[in-house]
């Protein structure tokens, strides 16, 4: 294992409630928070922007890193080590887009923190997911 794929996602917070994503990748359906990878030659920022936009309809600002991975998290369908970035943002605009994007992402929904669907997510996912409400203090 030579090679790693750096991932970033936001944290978009309206009360008690984050938003997700249900997508597609692989053949396979999961449960993620917008966002994805960061391309060679583009900041982590603007990869976020990008992603959130592309995922989910919204203009975001990043506010603040809540987290990065911990633990060694390997693909399960490509040979290489994720390594995740939460950040916490705002909404500045857009219009949600709840069916998806017409690629990737099949659905975009709020969700209590009390109910993430661990059981739905990645392993890097459920590292960040079970730290989260304590994270937003």
């Amino acid at each position: 294992m030579r090679q790693f794929s750096c991932r970033i996602y936001g944290v978009l917070r309206e009360g008690e409630k984050v938003l997700l994503t249900r997508s597609r990748f692989a053949g396979s359906a999961f449960i993620n928070f917008p966002g994805g990878g960061v391309e060679i030659g583009e900041g982590p920022g603007d990869a976020l922007r990008r992603e959130f936009v592309e995922e989910t309809g919204l203009v975001i600002r990043p506010v603040r890193t809540l987290y990065a991975n911990q633990e060694a998290h390997l693909s399960t369908s490509r040979p290489f080590q994720i390594v995740s970035v939460y950040w916490l943002v705002e909404r500045v605009s857009g219009e949600l887009r709840a069916g998806g994007n017409g690629d990737d992402v099949l659905e975009v929904f709020w969700c209590g923190l009390a109910d993430l669907p661990l059981k739905e997510m990645f392993p890097a996912e459920v590292e960040f997911a079970n730290r989260l409400p304590a994270l937003l203090g």
